[in-house]
């Protein structure tokens, strides 16, 4: 009997258990909260947004030059000798005028070379007149010996006409033949040295112009040893010094022009087409250039003169170069400096000009109308820093979205903040 008992309550247990899981679930069902269905919610997002004003845009293109000057010289030695001299400024930075001394070399030999060139040349000079007083004497020699001839041409004649008369003698025909011959000798060697004397007398002018031209050099030599700055300008590269002997060509300073200073600026290709091309052109096209010197800026005012001659290979690019118009005026600008350039473009007319975040795709920005996005074609004109310069699509007035997000798209809900 106990074990009837102890089977029934094997298997009726664990089917009582699993009839009140049953009943607790279906409980659990039955008294669980209801959720309230509700419809869908369009969520707006947050864009900020620009107000188109269509009108004509002239932006400036923004770059980074280098001050160089125009005439930028490297000074040598024109003669050989110990630096007896300098000038005043003669130091790295030094400012100097036009003819102030910078070296001077020791002009001894030179001045030497000078006295003995003139020396010579007097020589030849004197030379020359003594050779010319020679000359005239033949000359005037020449001149009697040849009417002595002439007298004994009319002698001969005059017996050989006695003789046919049989009034002289043969021999007195042979005497005037004989003086005759004389005199014709006298001439012939008259001649001769008058044509001797002007011969060296030429030579004697070659001679005086060779030493005139010796003179010249000796005199250019002694100048050259006083080297001069040929213009204003900045020193820089000293490398010659008192005592120092120098070499012909020997490099002595560096000399900046200090009056003609010029900005070179590297304009990309687009930059450089646009600006040839409009109406203004390139050159005379004015240039805002600001130098930084620590925590100060300074203004200046330069003006666009020429272009390179050639395209920067590596860059692709072009220099173009900006006259500065007051270098020097308030603070002394120097070559090497870096400078900041605002160079105006070519004017756009009836464009806008965006953020450049406005600008969907390249062609498309995006107007907000009534809470949502309204797409415009626009065309890309120019970009300029963080904006770009557009036109087409657009009216004056219209509000274009200026967040770009990866749905941006047609209809999209935004809130303009």
């Amino acid at each position: 009997m106990a074990r009837r008992r102890y089977g029934f309550l094997k298997v009726a247990l664990p089917l009582l258990t699993l009839v009140c899981a049953v009943l607790a679930v279906g409980y659990l069902r039955a008294t669980k909260p209801q959720i309230e269905r509700t419809g869908f919610e369009e969520r707006a997002r947050p864009v900020a947004a620009a107000t188109v004003e269509i009108l004509d845009v002239q932006p400036s293109i923004s770059a980074y030059g280098e001050v160089v000057a125009q005439r930028d010289v490297e000074l040598r030695a024109l003669v050989a000798g110990a630096v007896v001299a300098v000038g005043e400024n003669f130091v790295n930075g030094g400012t100097v005028r036009a003819g102030d001394l910078l070296v001077a070399i020791d002009p001894f030999e030179y001045r030497a070379a000078v006295t003995e060139a003139e020396a010579a040349l007097a020589e030849a000079r004197a030379q020359l007149a003594e050779t010319g007083a020679e000359l005239g004497a033949e000359e005037s020699g020449l001149a009697e010996d040849r009417t002595q001839l002439a007298l004994a041409e009319r002698e001969v004649a005059r017996r050989e006409a006695l003789l046919a008369k049989g009034t002289a003698a043969q021999k007195t025909v042979d005497d005037a033949l004989v003086r005759r011959s004389e005199r014709a000798r006298a001439v012939s060697a008259t001649e001769r040295r008058v044509a001797g004397l002007r011969a060296r007398i030429a030579r004697q002018d070659a001679v005086i112009a060779r030493s005139t031209v010796a003179l010249e050099r000796a005199e250019r030599d002694l100048e050259n040893t006083r080297l001069t700055a040929p213009f204003d300008g900045y020193l820089t590269g000293v490398s010659a010094a008192l005592g120092k002997r120098l070499g012909v060509n020997d490099r002595v300073v560096r000399l900046l022009d200090q009056a003609r200073l010029d900005i070179r600026i590297h304009l990309s290709d687009g930059d450089y087409g646009r600006l040839v091309s409009s109406a203004a052109g390139l050159r005379g096209r004015p240039v805002a250039v600001t130098w930084r010197a620590g925590e100060r800026s300074f203004p200046f005012r330069a003006v666009i003169q020429r272009a390179d001659g050639e395209v920067d290979a590596a860059s692709g690019g072009v220099r173009v170069y900006a006259r500065i118009e007051d270098a020097g005026a308030r603070v002394p600008l120097r070559p090497g400096a870096f400078v900041e350039v605002l160079i105006p473009d070519r004017v756009y007319r009836g464009a806008a000009r965006l953020p450049e975040t406005a600008l969907v795709g390249g062609d498309t920005v995006y107007a907000v109308v009534d809470g949502r996005l309204e797409p415009r074609p626009v065309a890309l004109l120019a970009r300029v820093g963080n904006d770009v310069v557009v036109a087409g699509g657009i009216a004056d007035g219209e509000r274009i979205a200026t967040t770009r997000f990866p749905e941006i798209g047609p209809g999209l809900k935004v809130q303009v903040r």
